[in-house]
């Protein structure tokens, strides 16, 4: 009995351990595969990170490729590309694209302001109003972003 409590900690501070690690700036794989291949998985999710750029807001919206679509937050660096059938959705770490591969509900989302699904990879993304942590929303068009800020 003490030695499934001592394994089951050690695992859980492995696993706490390696989503919480911060990405070095170069640490980006090159493709999908690398991502894939990679042992520790790890979610760079310090709030600091997130919306730290003054206004990352373009005419398209938020950059698609500086979102982690799975945890649905800006994470202000270029996320690992994730081909899905034709379509292309970013995640931070080895877990999330997995999760985008294998988890329909992951690639979607619901418009705010039409309450319609949107797909993911070419939705209008947006920061949530009021969000400290980088919290994003998904809207089919920027005119329901617009019409969202009224």
């Amino acid at each position: 009995m003490k030695n499934y409590i001592i394994l089951t900690g050690l695992f859980l501070g492995l696993f706490t351990a390696s989503c919480s690690q911060q990405k070095p700036e170069s640490g980006q794989a090159s493709s999908p595969a690398e991502a894939t291949q990679s042992v520790a998985s790890t979610h760079a999710h310090d709030p600091a990170t997130k919306a730290s750029e003054a206004n990352p807001m373009t005419e398209t919206g938020l950059p698609k490729d500086l979102v982690c679509m799975v945890n649905n937050a800006y994470m202000g660096k270029k996320q690992f590309p994730v081909p899905f059938e034709d379509k292309m959705y970013y995640g931070c770490c080895e877990m999330c694209v997995k999760t985008i591969k294998n988890e329909r509900s992951v690639r979607y989302a619901v418009d705010p302001v039409s309450g319609k699904e949107v797909d993911k990879s070419v939705a209008f993304i947006a920061l949530k109003p009021g969000s400290s942590s980088g919290e994003v929303q998904y809207f089919e068009s920027e005119k329901n972003y617009q019409a969202s800020l009224n």
